[in-house]
């Protein structure tokens, strides 16, 4: 199971993107790990205007925080974060600047 935290500042993506926002993670998640790898789960949380800043001024930046099955190859890895911030920007809008992506194995605890 792949499972993906979406952490957007209030008004920087629109609502009416997140299907498709979705439907491209779940499509670029399968396609560079595998349809075994699945499925996958998208969950959202908004963050208020005037709760998220970033250099003292309120961001703009989204985070999409993935949690992938143990042991991925770190060139598979790096070929995911990648397709997904290219997803994002291609979707949203958005500049490469404005979507940090990471992805961690499920059995890690950190």
């Amino acid at each position: 199971m792949i499972v993906f935290d979406l952490f957007l500042q209030e008004g920087c993506v629109a609502h009416t993107l997140r299907p498709t926002l979705a439907a491209s993670l779940e499509a670029a998640s399968l396609a560079v790990l595998g349809a075994d790898a699945g499925p996958v789960e998208i969950r959202w949380t908004v963050i208020r205007k005037g709760f998220g800043f970033r250099g003292g001024r309120p961001s703009t930046t989204s985070l999409v925080r993935g949690r992938i099955p143990d042991g991925c190859d770190p060139k598979i890895r790096a070929n995911l974060l990648r397709t997904i911030g290219e997803a994002w920007c291609r979707v949203t809008g958005a500049g490469e600047e404005e979507v940090v992506v990471s992805a961690r194995d499920w059995s890690w605890s950190g």
